[in-house]
């Protein structure tokens, strides 16, 4: 109790003696004030130069906000955009680096989507109660209105980016066509300002700028992130990224019809923006949706490569992410492997061996998505896990020594992985129980008869294949660690189809599952402004709110992640079947599989004992699932209910919180559980308007090693502030100190209970004494490390 006194009085006297904030060169400010001294190529001001297009015609308007003239598009009826060319004229050179800067109003809630055509990048950022995401699109995205405080002054977005060789206009396309990308750098590129309609955010008085400005990077290397990381023999965090609809940059067969001409060129442009944001791992597509994404399979009939100019671009990738000094993380949507269609015999995927419990009674597909059901692997198959340790080989172990491999990292799909009720897998079912009368009873008609019934024989059979699922990754996992002779490497697995999170349900709706439409702090405001809706409106019931206290209160996450769709007459759509959700307890004693956990609200990360069930003996990974807000209408056709009515051509956007909001979530994370890796599913190529908090977070997050943390009760001046330890066992000890809060704290003082040389490892520079004095904004994290003497 002495020790323990001594560093509780320490607390106490830096307190009352006062001591200097510890603030260098690492902070927020220094590195905004790094990039305010970039050369300014070209700027406008949109309070003075009108935008080249507007939708609806003229439907923006110049007013004075905070003092300053701004160009506001309001809310209304219809999305609303306004662009503006940048840099025409200016000398722009391909592939050289940029920074892209909107100034914005931070007065009232706003939700704003920029794009930028000059690298196919775009992004949504939302402030105060604004829920950012639309409400209204192909998923439901279970939106979260919480009264984030606001500035009052004015602020500014921030894009580090690299420009593309050829630019499309005013209108993207999903899918590359000739003559898509009529621009160049001489032309300069079009930058939009976009919004949905009020009745998809109506807590959002719409997008409001001010000037645009454009600035060079003469050096980005200079820029990089420089981690302190923890010495030789401690495990590294990992933070990573995997993008959506994003590679349509660089897919079209022709040259000139690409963004940028060498695919391998865009993909160095996110490695050394990873390489600035203090992101230390890449996160690679090697199969979508179960196809090739651009490695070359040896067998076209087993695997069919992708199309020129990816097919080969895997093998090139790697040394050049390797000599950038990041870690790979190939990722995959396996479905077994798809070779040639004309192939005979048809490889894996073709077969489709997993079959529905209701095969054929109508149909024989899992779920109404259509698309995907082409294919499928059955995982309780032998030859599956035989064929996935193929893809391994020819992907990872046939570069070993390339690179440094972080693992592997599966996602399903629907249909990908499906529980089958196949003969051949219920054969396998009864030999794992010979002795077993009732497990050798098993056939089709008895398991529908079970599931129709007392349910037992069907929860037993479910419970069997998860348990294969386990050690089906178990062994991938096990082939990795063999092959790469490392044994730290690990398999992340992701059971969740949906780039957004798992819809949040009221889980007093039982079976139904109904869905909780709007998450907030206010219900009354929301709905009062439902009733304004007709009730035969689907806006009527789409916009009714929960209180977010309640949906903490009744753990309403929780519930949601195990819900489990009925399967229904007269379609019998097997969604649970399809891609079965998380069983974290199949894998808690796991060295080598890590069962992400899917964060995106604020809501997610309120449980720290939901958080640390998905935690293994390999660690915990949290992924940010960002909202697609995808629109792929076509405008000529008339209006439409996605999001943004195709009035920017095909969008898929994700939406950040703004300002130090935008690592609120993480920050929470950390506090709650403090995740070994971080991990983001983005809607389309990854940027952030905020890249001077992502990367102070980032900075702070991978210098600590990963190992299990606690909680050290008392250690914060404010009560808020959450301090973990991190012992190493060889006598050192890290520390996180994390700010969860909406607010920003001033003057807060920690005391670190143990004895010996301290180090601020964001600041990297040595500290006197065992205790510091901290200003942290809301979300900020920092982190020290106490040597032993």
């Amino acid at each position: 109790m002495r020790r323990v006194r001594s560093w509780r009085l320490l607390l106490v006297l830096l307190v009352a003696a006062g001591a200097a904030p510890a603030r260098g060169d690492s902070s927020a400010d220094a590195f905004n004030a790094r990039l305010d001294a970039l050369p300014i190529v070209d700027e406008i001001d949109p309070a003075a130069v009108a935008p080249v297009h507007q939708f609806p015609a003229d439907v923006s308007r110049v007013a004075p906000i905070l003092g300053r003239p701004a160009r506001l598009l309001g809310m209304g009826d219809a999305p609303r955009v306004a662009a503006w060319v940048i840099g025409k004229g200016k000398g722009l050179k391909p592939g050289a680096a940029y920074l892209l800067e909107v100034e914005y109003p931070d007065d009232v809630p706003r939700a704003i989507f920029l794009a930028n055509r000059g690298a196919d990048l775009v992004r949504g950022f939302a402030t105060g109660t604004a829920t950012g995401d639309a409400r209204q699109q192909y998923v439901q995205p279970s939106l979260e209105s919480l009264a984030y405080p606001q500035t009052g002054r004015w602020q500014v977005h921030r894009t580090l980016f690299f420009l593309h060789d050829r630019f499309q206009g005013l209108y993207a396309q999903r899918d590359s066509k000739p003559g898509g990308r009529p621009f160049g750098p001489d032309d300069g590129f079009h930058v939009l300002v976009f919004q949905t309609k009020r009745l998809n955010d109506p807590r959002s008085e719409g997008a409001a700028i001010g000037k645009i400005r454009l600035r060079s990077v003469p050096d980005v290397a200079a820029l990089y992130a420089d981690v302190e990381f923890p010495p030789e023999g401690l495990p590294r965090r990992r933070v990573f990224f995997r993008e959506e609809m994003a590679d349509e940059a660089v897919s079209a067969r022709e040259a000139v019809d690409r963004g940028v001409a060498d695919p391998l060129d865009w993909l160095m442009f996110k490695a050394r923006t990873s390489r600035v944001l203090g992101i230390n791992t890449f996160a690679k597509d090697l199969m979508e949706f179960g196809f090739n994404q651009g490695w070359d399979s040896g067998d076209p009939n087993w695997c069919n490569n992708a199309q020129p100019p990816l097919f080969d671009v895997w093998s090139r990738l790697v040394p050049r992410i390797a000599a950038e000094g990041l870690d790979l993380l190939p990722y995959y949507e396996y479905k077994g492997a798809i070779g040639l269609d004309s192939a005979r015999p048809q490889s894996l995927g073709w077969q489709r061996r997993a079959e529905k419990l209701y095969h054929g009674l109508p149909n024989n597909q899992y779920t109404p998505v259509w698309w995907t059901e082409a294919h499928n692997a059955d995982l309780t198959d032998p030859d599956t896990l035989a064929d996935a340790k193929r893809v391994l080989d020819r992907t990872v172990l046939a570069h070993k020594g390339r690179a440094q491999f972080a693992g592997a990292w599966f996602r399903v799909r629907d249909n990908h992985l499906p529980v089958s009720f196949a003969d051949a897998a219920i054969a396998r079912f009864r030999a794992t129980f010979p002795d077993d009368p009732a497990a050798q009873a098993a056939s089709r008609p008895a398991l529908i008869a079970s599931y129709e019934g007392d349910r037992k024989l069907y929860d037993r059979y479910i419970a069997w294949w998860l348990t294969r699922r386990a050690a089906f990754l178990e062994d991938l996992a096990g082939h990795l660690a063999k092959g790469l002779g490392d044994p730290s490497v690990a398999v992340l697995f992701t059971p969740w189809t949906s780039e957004q999170i798992p819809m949040l349900r009221d889980p007093g709706s039982g079976e139904h599952g109904h869905p909780v439409q709007i998450t907030t702090d206010d219900p009354a405001w929301w709905d009062a402004f439902a009733r304004t809706q007709p009730d035969s409106g689907w806006f009527r019931w789409a916009l009714a709110p929960t209180a977010y206290k309640d949906v903490v209160a009744r753990d309403a996450y929780a519930s949601s992640l195990t819900f489990r769709e009925r399967i229904e007459a007269p379609q019998r759509n097997e969604g649970f079947h399809s891609a079965p959700v998380a069983d974290p307890e199949s894998y808690n004693d796991s060295k080598r599989i890590m069962l992400t956990y899917p964060m995106g609200r604020l809501l997610t990360v309120e449980s720290a004992a939901l958080m640390e069930s998905y935690r293994t003996g390999a660690g915990l990974t949290a992924i940010h699932h960002y909202t697609l807000n995808e629109d792929d209408h076509d405008r000529a056709k008339g209006a439409s209910s996605l999001p943004f009515d195709g009035q920017v051509g095909y969008a898929s956007v994700d939406v950040d919180r703004a300002g130090p909001y935008v690592r609120l979530l993480e920050a929470r994370a950390v506090a709650k559980a403090d995740p070994t890796n971080l991990g983001m599913l983005c809607a389309s190529s990854f940027s952030t308007g905020f890249p001077a908090q992502v990367r102070r977070f980032n900075l702070a997050f991978l210098a600590v090693p990963a190992l299990p943390s606690t909680i050290v009760p008392g250690a914060a001046g404010d009560a808020e502030v959450v301090v973990r330890a991190v012992p190493t066992g060889g006598g050192d000890v890290y520390y996180l100190v994390v700010n969860p809060s909406m607010r920003p704290k001033t003057g807060v003082a920690v005391a670190f209970p143990a004895r010996g040389k301290l180090r601020d490892l964001v600041e990297r520079r040595d500290l006197e004494g065992s205790a510091v004095r901290l200003d942290l904004d809301p979300g900020e994290l920092r982190s020290y490390r106490v040597q032993s003497r």
